[in-house]
């Protein structure tokens, strides 16, 4: 049973009336625990969408500075395209819609 099923399974537990207090805190808390983060808490989300475009933009303009002001002998540190090319993936798979229900 995957994580959706269950909630939607023990939803209806949790808002019931009748059930001992005690019940109600162990269904509430195994409703919470089976819930994502990033379902209910946006700021998680944006932060690291915020944080990788700055990433994307330091390296793209950093590299840029190093490539127009530093010694023409010198070559592009790999590690600054590795970091925006990571950066750029990361940002990508984390906006791309994903394939519901397969």
């Amino acid at each position: 049973m995957d994580k959706d099923a269950l909630v939607k399974l023990l939803s209806p537990l949790a808002a019931r009336t009748d059930l001992p207090d005690d019940a109600k805190t162990v269904v509430s808390k195994a409703i919470a625990e089976a819930v994502s983060p990033l379902q209910y808490d946006l700021w998680i989300y944006r932060t690291v969408v915020v944080v990788l475009g700055i990433t994307i933009i330091a390296t793209v303009f950093g590299g840029i500075y190093l490539a127009l002001k530093a010694d023409p002998n010198i070559k592009l540190p790999d590690g600054i395209i590795a970091i925006g090319s990571a950066a750029v993936g990361a940002l990508a798979g984390l906006l791309a819609p994903s394939p519901k229900g397969q």
